[in-house]
């Protein structure tokens, strides 16, 4: 491959001004100052040189990437926002370093340490606060390092985003409500404190509203989605794909034929298709990640400080569903939104 000595000689510069130009910090507006850098770009590329990223780096003093940390890739949600992060960090010329860390808290802790000393600029996770290391993320936190968490508000003063229920919500109650039920059962998945306490309010006001009694609920695994449904329980909303995957097992093995709304996204959506389902909250779970990438990008560039992002929900009746325009990940969008 041709040296960086041999494009300068062949431009008919020096070495250093060949270094600079091809590593697209020359800044001198003097028109023959762009011209030689010019020419040096066009032999470059006529030759097929590649500059190392690594030293463009060091010598921009920047390493243009992010690093993504996530659970696992072989969920729906966190394989397609895995997808979209990449795509949308493209866009503005970044690159993402991914972490997979399998729920563990020491491999999480390990995968930030990597991501820190690779020197990213800034970080993504799908991690819940707990599962985050205090000390370190209380450090990042208080030097304002732009760290971004996609599943929910974070206990640390970190941006965030997460779906707002305040409009679907009431509605799934109102739909379940007047179908004759006095009692119906909200069930959300833990680890995710702030937007749980904030979602119960929302609930137990609609269920007021309504006229029937609210019962809220938090599960941590996929056993409590099957004793959920032991409980023969005439109304229920219930979060997660995979939670209404064992209840509805459960239900179709006790001959049980419940009223179910599910909360899905729109990467999650064609299982609620396999369910006799009376409606779904369908969360923009790609308008929050695109959002996501935004804001650090954003906050890397200092234009933007702390934000947390939600992204509103709707309600679709069990009747609409098939309606729902589904594609896959090779489109640019996966659902139409009207």
């Amino acid at each position: 491959m041709i040296t960086v000595k041999e494009i300068a000689r062949l431009a008919g510069v020096s070495a250093k001004t060949a270094e600079r130009a091809l590593s697209g910090v020359t800044k001198d507006k003097r028109r023959d100052a762009r011209e030689r850098a010019d020419r040096v770009r066009k032999i470059a590329e006529s030759h097929g040189y590649r500059p190392s990223e690594l030293a463009l780096s060091l010598r921009r003093g920047r390493v243009q990437s992010i690093g993504f940390m996530v659970d696992i890739l072989t969920d729906q949600f966190l394989s397609a926002a895995t997808e979209i992060i990449m795509d949308e960090a493209e866009k503005q010329k970044y690159r993402v370093l991914l972490q997979v860390v399998r729920f563990d808290r020491r491999q999480t802790l390990e995968s930030l340490k990597l991501l820190l000393a690779s020197g990213m600029e800034g970080i993504i996770t799908s991690c819940c606060s707990d599962q985050l290391p205090p000390s370190l993320s209380h450090t990042l936190a208080l030097q304002k390092f732009p760290f971004f968490t996609l599943c929910g508000r974070s206990s640390y003063d970190f941006s965030s985003a997460a779906p707002d229920y305040s409009q679907a919500l009431p509605q799934a109650v109102k739909t379940l409500a007047r179908k004759g039920h006095k009692r119906i059962t909200l069930c959300l998945f833990a680890g995710k404190d702030a937007d749980n306490l904030q979602n119960k309010k929302i609930f137990i006001k609609s269920c007021r509203l309504c006229n029937v009694e609210g019962d809220f609920r938090i599960h941590d695994d996929l056993h409590q989605a099957a004793c959920l449904a032991e409980q023969r329980l005439p109304a229920v909303i219930l979060y997660g794909k995979y939670s209404m995957r064992v209840y509805q097992d459960r239900c179709s093995e006790l001959s049980l034929h419940p009223d179910v709304v599910g909360i899905y996204n729109e990467w999650t959506l064609a299982s609620a298709l396999n369910f006799p389902l009376h409606g779904i909250i369908l969360e923009q779970a790609e308008n929050a990640v695109r959002a996501a990438v935004r804001q650090v990008l954003s906050q890397i560039k200092g234009s933007s400080g702390i934000q947390h992002i939600s992204t509103p929900a709707r309600f679709i009746k069990g009747n609409e569903l098939r309606t729902l325009k589904i594609s896959d990940l090779t489109n640019q969008r996966l659902l139409e939104y009207q």
